[in-house]
């Protein structure tokens, strides 16, 4: 995309509060409408965004050549297709969908007409896990030979909106709230899956219809394992975390603190090394303006790389096919929960 590409923010709720943020300080973009089902909210991030209110979602699109939804996931398969079909780009907040047939469509529709659809997994843009990536593809640690990963959080004041644990909004538990992004990860390091075994749990809040833990084994096309957790009983507070295993070593990344470290031999029971990734700025900002200065830095980066693969370059920012398959793991996991058996693509 050439100049400056103006956005269009569909949802002004505490998400969009960090997209319009992110997007004044990204390079190329310029929020031009934002509309929201709540006019006070709506205005209010339109005023603090220096941009127009527009009544309606579908005369907000009008107004850009890219748009980000923001919304309940209900609404995000006719906000999506609408958009694409209407020659915009589109970037939608995770998880794409409810459902993998609901995702399908929206990949179907940006393929039809021939715009980007990228998926909101804004976590790739951690420092930590993008130091990972490089470790790994760098070849320092050897060949990938599994994954682990983990995200969790204790429940209660993290529960943001009751919709969160609400099955027909969310089509699911942890996996697929906070679980999505970890398993968009796992997937970012292992490659395509292939292979699902799951289980799920509802013993501590008993939602109806939505896990409060859940474990998915996965395997990829060439037979590497990953092992993955979500739960909404991490007692202990919010955090995640990766760790990617080769043949040679390992890498690790984690948040909150932010973090990472490698430990890599020059060959199997020879010399070992190791190396500390600390991130003392991100630190700092935290604690003096808490983890809001993380998260918005993570959507500039991922707004510019959003913007760069528009234009045709492959980034490392999820597109709407990775965002379906994370939707479409969480469900096999589901599935494989229910059944016992393993679920394969």
């Amino acid at each position: 995309m050439n100049g400056e590409t103006k956005f269009a923010l569909i949802g002004c709720g505490a998400i969009g509060l960090f997209r319009a943020a992110a997007l004044l300080q990204t390079p190329g973009a310029k929020l031009v409408a934002a509309s929201d089902v709540d006019e006070k909210r709506g205005r209010e991030l339109a005023e603090r965004s220096s941009c127009k209110y527009v009544q309606g979602w579908r005369a907000a699109i009008a107004e850009a050549d890219a748009v980000i939804v923001s919304t309940p996931p209900p609404l995000h398969l006719e906000m999506v297709v609408e958009s694409l079909g209407r020659g915009k780009h589109v970037l939608c907040e995770k998880p794409l969908g409810r459902y993998p047939d609901e995702c399908r469509q929206m990949v179907a529709a940006a393929a039809q007409a021939q715009r980007h659809l990228g998926t909101g997994f804004n976590y790739r843009f951690y420092p930590a896990i993008a130091t990972a990536k490089k470790v790994l593809d760098s070849g320092r640690i050897g060949e990938l030979d599994h994954v682990r990963s983990f995200a969790g959080h204790p429940g209660g004041k993290e529960f943001t909106h009751p919709w969160v644990h609400d099955v027909s909004i969310m089509g699911g538990g942890a996996l697929v709230d906070n679980g999505i992004h970890i398993l968009d990860l796992t997937q970012f390091f292992l490659g395509e899956v292939a292979e699902v075994k799951g289980y799920r749990t509802s013993h501590v809040w008993k939602f109806q219809g939505s896990e409060d833990n859940a474990w998915a084994l996965l395997k990829n096309k060439q037979g590497r394992i990953a092992t993955v957790q979500a739960t909404w009983s991490e007692w202990r507070g919010y955090r995640f975390w990766i760790e990617v295993y080769g043949t040679l070593g390992c890498v690790r990344a984690f948040y909150p603190p932010m973090f990472a470290e490698a430990t890599w031999y020059d060959q199997p029971d020879g010399r070992r090394s190791r190396r500390f990734w600390t991130y003392p700025v991100f630190q700092v900002i935290e604690r003096l303006k808490s983890y809001r200065h993380t998260v918005t830095q993570s959507f500039i980066a991922e707004h510019q790389a959003f913007l760069r693969a528009c234009a045709g370059e492959k980034v490392a920012a999820a597109t709407g096919e990775e965002g379906a398959r994370a939707v479409e793991i969480a469900h096999a996991a589901y599935r494989s929960s229910e059944t016992g058996e393993t679920v394969r693509f």
